[in-house]
């Protein structure tokens, strides 16, 4: 029998690179995220991977954006053509969701200040919001009112989410106090 070829390496580049780090992320969470850990993965040695980032905190920035934009994509997508509860019922599980299914990358996009240091994570921060703020001007928000609205929904769903994650939430029915949840912020809106 002959012997099987060993396997290829993946093809570096930025994006390659990006998205691996994804992967690893979800599956090692973020605080194993090493460029020599990320290398191994890709069957390559560190210094490979300089060649297309800057640095681990250049490989981090830049995981932390594509994150955002997945969840602005997201938000998006799942309230188009909702407006008021139904539309923030959608954006909460469609969150929830993403959290669960991509622990590595939701860590990723909680690990720095909506007003940090980086004025280009902090526009991004604040445009993930976007989503949110269009829905809560159905219900009459806008403004200031609408973008501390915004944070104080996004606080209750990463809340509830941490809570999940850490087990806090085991021997309760989670979906339906998350849905009470929802549904109490969405009223808390309407007050304005």
């Amino acid at each position: 029998m002959a012997a099987r070829p060993a396997a290829r390496p993946t093809r570096l580049s930025r994006d390659a690179i990006v998205n691996a780090a994804l992967t690893f992320l979800d599956r090692d969470g973020w605080d194993a995220l090493t460029i020599n850990a990320l290398a191994n993965q890709l069957g390559t040695k560190g210094p490979s991977l300089y060649n297309h980032v800057n640095s681990l905190e250049d490989l981090r920035r830049t995981v932390r954006m594509r994150v955002v934009g997945d969840i602005i994509d997201m938000l998006n997508n799942v309230a188009q053509g909702r407006t008021r509860d139904d539309a923030v019922i959608a954006m909460a599980s469609a969150y929830r969701s993403y959290a669960h299914h991509h622990p590595g990358r939701y860590s990723a996009f909680t690990r720095m200040p909506l007003g940090g240091d980086d004025p280009e994570f902090t526009d991004a921060t604040r445009a993930a919001a976007a989503p949110v703020i269009s829905v809560l001007l159905s219900y009459g928000l806008e403004g200031e009112s609408a973008f501390y609205a915004a944070l104080e929904f996004w606080s209750a769903m990463h809340g509830f989410v941490l809570l999940e994650m850490t087990g806090a939430m085991n021997g309760i029915d989670a979906d339906a106090v998350f849905t009470d949840m929802v549904l109490r912020l969405a009223a808390g809106m309407e007050r304005g």
